[in-house]
């Protein structure tokens, strides 16, 4: 039998309710990961994006062939591996290019080190940390450049230090005195 034909049985024996549930889960993995704050033209190439995709349908098409008690379960696993948690202060203070009150962790429950980038109004980027392992914080942080006095309404990207990972950017204040 082709692959076709075995496709085309498969979608036969679903039942209606399975593939409304099939439809809900995709559209709130796709609702996930736009709340996330998904920049499609940050470093991610069509082909990177396919990759994403294909793993997600891979990962519905094993949810929908369980048994109904079971599927919850699996969505919610599924959600929560791709959720990163960060804690971070959206106002830091600055004597010049040293920050005198700034704070950024990565909570232990995440799969891996982070890294995060501070932008200027410009878009300019401001700072470029190093990787922060789960359980770990900085407390500090020196600016590429200097800025000039007052407050300034930036930008931090965050995301996992390993490449093709999702990022998520955020607004933050930095006051310099």
């Amino acid at each position: 039998m082709t692959d076709k034909k075995q496709q085309e049985q498969k979608n036969e024996k679903r039942s209606p309710a399975t593939k409304y549930i099939l439809v809900a889960v995709i559209l709130i993995l796709l609702s996930l990961l736009m709340r996330c704050g998904i920049d499609y033209h940050n470093r991610k190439t069509a082909e990177e994006l396919n990759e994403i995709v294909s793993e997600f349908e891979e990962s519905i098409d094993a949810i929908t062939e369980m048994e109904d008690a079971m599927k919850q379960e699996a969505v919610d696993t599924l959600v929560e591996e791709g959720m990163m948690h960060v804690n971070f202060s959206t106002k830091a203070y600055f004597d010049g290019k040293v920050s005198t009150k700034f704070n950024i962790k990565n909570i232990e429950n995440n799969h891996d080190d982070i890294v995060f980038e501070i932008f200027d109004e410009d878009g300019e980027s401001l700072y470029k940390s190093k990787k922060i392992p789960p359980g770990y914080e900085m407390n500090c942080i020196e600016l590429d450049r200097e800025l000039s006095k007052g407050r300034h309404e930036c930008t931090i990207e965050v995301h996992y230090a390993v490449e093709g990972q999702i990022s998520t950017v955020f607004p933050i204040i930095l006051m310099v005195e």
